[in-house]
């Protein structure tokens, strides 16, 4: 096979990761396509190298799409925007950031605030409805459970990245 092919092989399964995990496909293809250039990227270059290597693909790969994507990866903490408005934005893989620990960072951030929240409606509750009690002593239990777990992996993660 022939590099370019897997090359755009290498976009698809990290762009196919993305939409499993609920994001747009083209989020991998570009986080794909700057580990595999690196190099700073305008949107303008990520959007016409995504159009050179996926031509039948016209929406994944417009500047809006593109745009949003970067916004996406951004907030993970995959990429880095250097520049300015006046200048344009240039944009990079933050070698320091990996998808996996900022989508279970944002996880556990979620859990936390769904715990304090079921928490609240227990101490609302006051053992009132035993019903309710029960499925929110299950629900917090298990949302702790889940937490620690997290964290956990996190933990190792963090282990592996400093070697």
């Amino acid at each position: 096979m022939a590099s370019h092919e897997l090359r755009r092989k290498f976009l698809i399964m990290v762009g196919t990761m993305y939409d499993q995990y609920g994001y747009p496909e083209y989020c991998g293809w570009i986080e794909g396509l700057i580990l595999l250039e690196p190099q700073e990227w305008t949107q303008r270059e990520i959007s016409t190298r995504l159009g050179e290597l996926f031509p039948e693909s016209k929406y994944p790969t417009s500047l809006p799409s593109v745009n949003r994507a970067l916004k996406i990866l951004e907030t993970y903490g995959v990429v880095e925007k250097s520049g300015s408005r006046k200048t344009g934005y240039r944009y990079r893989i933050d070698s320091s950031a990996y998808l996996g620990i900022s989508m279970l960072q944002q996880l556990i951030t979620v859990n936390q605030s769904f715990i304090a929240n079921l928490k609240d409606l227990s101490a609302r509750n006051r053992k009132k409805d035993s019903g309710l009690t029960r499925a929110l002593n299950a629900e917090i239990k298990g949302m702790e459970i889940w937490n620690r777990a997290l964290e956990m992996v996190l933990e190792s993660l963090g282990d592996e990245a400093k070697e």
